[in-house]
């Protein structure tokens, strides 16, 4: 009976559940509602800092052709998708209004703008988004600081839209509170730590950053401020090289001694580097620093010059102090014992990556060296017998031929290390070459193309003498060709002073 029981019911329960899951055929009535079609609105849009920006939509309302705009409500929001915003700064109300007319006040950088439009009969909403991306007259561009009969004055070539915009005397003309004081000596961007971007002016006597965005500063920007050693209030740095595959990474060069900054294991400048391990007094270093990420140990690694004992070192491992670099088999000369002054100094990713070093011998003889850094594997050793070679002043070395370029006087010669041969390349005439580089950058992807096209662009700084200070320089950009071919003029800008140092303030 218990058993009758179970299965009766069991078989009642089922005939319910098949009952109860059959398709439900009944009528319903189904009603459209108010929908929003957007138009007049681009995918993109570009905008400066300070200036007014309008959109004016065409909206179409489905089931309300007047489209009174007392029935909705509007709103404008702008997500800022910078790297380094953090999540309670990235969103910014824009607007509550119909049409966007606004005089843009949000940081600069890339947003993602939502427009939001309510029915207020349903509550039903609509949102069409599209891509801001605000920038300022000093949003990015090369950073030319000039010597100005002994004075430094920084200027730049403000990239807007893509035109480069010659802007003389940024500091003053954005009202930063920065005023440098003495001799220009090198003006360096780089991304100091994860959250801090760079723009470091250094005269010879002190070293100062400034905001990036609006090149505003205080007191607590001066470098001592991210020094562990005491230095005095003169302190400056004759120069900073960041490693370029390593963001927050850095060697800083400060009257014959090294410093070494990793922002991420929160190693800052302090005790000088240039100290061989097991050695109790530091040498006195050139004022070159080669530097680059070892492959193997993803670590920085940069080699050194003792001044004195004429050798070679090599820093690396986040180490405060340095090592030999060993004697290997076959070497054209020895680490420890080089025999010759070093003339000029660095490091090229060309050929996988070598130290180019220029050495000059006791007899006033110049011979060029490539080595690794890495393995210490003397790749090169040759002397140089070009005209003008003992006269050179500048140098520089192509990142994608491996050409060493040199300057003396208003000439500018070409060398190449495979045939060992020697072309000039410019004459100026009475003009002075001040500075020559190829620019290191550090955002070469597909986001950048135009900086990825730059490397191999030759820097040129040069000065009339005979015309008034401050007004007699101007900045060229050339192309190298392969083949040894001539140099081509890309880009030339005027209307500086002579021009110590440059670099590129990157987006």
């Amino acid at each position: 009976m218990t058993y009758k029981y179970i299965k009766t019911t069991f078989a009642i329960g089922l005939l319910f559940l098949v009952y109860s899951c059959r398709k439900d055929i009944g009528n319903y009535d189904y009603q459209e509602i108010n929908k929003v079609k957007f138009a007049g609105i681009d995918s993109a849009y570009f905008g400066l800092l300070g200036e007014r920006f309008q959109i004016n939509p065409k909206l179409d309302f489905t089931m309300d052709p007047a489209g009174n705009e007392a029935d909705y409500s509007y709103e404008w929001i702008a997500l800022n998708m910078g790297s380094s915003v953090l999540p309670k700064d990235q969103k910014n109300d824009l607007a509550k209004t119909r049409n966007l007319d606004i005089v843009l006040k949000v940081p600069p950088g890339p947003y993602k703008v939502y427009y939001t439009v309510t029915d207020k009969k349903t509550g039903v909403a609509y949102t069409r988004m599209f891509r801001l991306n605000v920038e300022t007259s000093i949003y990015e561009g090369w950073m030319v600081l000039n010597d100005v009969n002994g004075a430094a004055r920084l200027d730049m070539i403000s990239k807007i839209k893509d035109v480069y915009l010659p802007v003389a005397d940024v500091l003053g003309s954005t009202g930063s509170e920065l005023v440098l004081q003495g001799k220009p000596v090198d003006v360096y961007c780089y991304p100091y730590s994860r959250t801090v971007y760079g723009v470091y002016v250094s005269t010879d006597q002190r070293t100062d950053r400034v905001d990036p965005e609006t090149f505003k500063w205080k007191n607590t920007f001066n470098i001592k401020y991210e020094m562990v050693a005491n230095v005095p209030d003169n302190f400056h740095a004759d120069f900073i090289s960041g490693i370029i595959e390593e963001n927050a990474n850095s060697y800083m060069f400060a009257n014959g001694n090294v410093y070494y900054n990793f922002a991420t294991y929160q190693l800052s400048y302090g005790t000088p580097i240039n100290l061989l391990k097991g050695e109790t007094a530091p040498f006195k270093a050139a004022p070159f620093v080669p530097a680059a990420r070892d492959p193997k140990t993803l670590n920085a690694t940069a080699v050194l010059f003792d001044t004195v004992k004429k050798r070679f070192v090599k820093h690396s491992n986040h180490e405060s102090n340095c090592n030999p670099l060993l004697k290997q088999d076959n070497a054209f000369f020895d680490y420890n014992n080089v025999g010759m002054d070093l003339v000029y100094m660095d490091y090229s990713p060309f050929g996988g990556g070598d130290v180019f070093a220029v050495l000059k011998d006791p007899a006033g003889k110049i011979f060029l060296t490539k080595f690794n850094m890495f393995s210490g594997i003397q790749n090169y050793f040759s002397e140089m017998t070009g005209p003008d070679i003992a006269r050179a002043e500048k140098f520089a070395i192509s990142p994608v031929y491996g050409y060493l370029f040199y300057s003396a006087g208003g000439k500018v010669y070409e060398f190449d290390t495979s045939l060992k041969t020697t072309k000039l390349m410019l004459d100026k005439g009475a003009e002075q070459i001040s500075l020559m580089k190829f620019q290191s950058f550090r955002n070469t992807g597909n986001s950048r193309p135009y900086y990825q096209s730059r490397r191999n662009q030759l820097l040129i700084g040069s000065y009339n003498p005979a015309l008034p200070a401050g007004k007699n320089g101007k900045m060229e950009l050339y192309t190298v060709p392969g083949l040894n071919a001539d140099l081509t003029l890309g880009e030339s800008y005027d209307g500086f002073g002579k021009i110590v140092s440059v670099s590129y303030r990157e987006r």
